[in-house]
């Protein structure tokens, strides 16, 4: 039987990863990695980056970062303002059973990485 938590635990936990990612004085970031584990991009966070309601994390938006290499966006990352981790290996795709999602996950150096959502559900 899976472990179940109740909404008011799932928030809590969700708050304390905006929590986390706002704590230093600067503002958190989400690294893009391409599937070589290249920087695609760098996004820097809004700060509040987030609000919780319903067991959902969600990003204040729109972020947008200038992408840094060629590749194919695969993996997303989390940092606070620190650059310390918060939350490691988020799928990206162009669909939504992926973490992060995009229309085109091909991207070139100079691009815009524009992210109009982002989500976090919690369980």
């Amino acid at each position: 039987m899976p472990i179940i938590y109740s909404q008011s635990a799932i928030n809590a936990r969700l708050q304390g990863v905006v929590s986390t990612i706002d704590a230093g004085a600067g503002n958190g970031t989400m690294s893009i990695l391409t599937s070589s584990s290249a920087l695609a991009a760098n996004i820097t966070l809004a700060k509040p980056s987030g609000t919780v309601a319903g067991g959902v994390l969600t990003f204040t938006t729109p972020l947008s970062g200038t992408t840094l290499a060629n590749g194919n966006a695969t993996f997303a990352n989390i940092q606070d303002s620190n650059g310390n981790p918060v939350i490691t290996g988020l799928t990206v795709g162009i669909s939504t059973s992926f973490d992060v999602v995009m229309n085109n996950t091909a991207v070139n150096t100079g691009q815009i990485i524009a992210l109009t959502s982002a989500i976090i559900i919690g369980s």
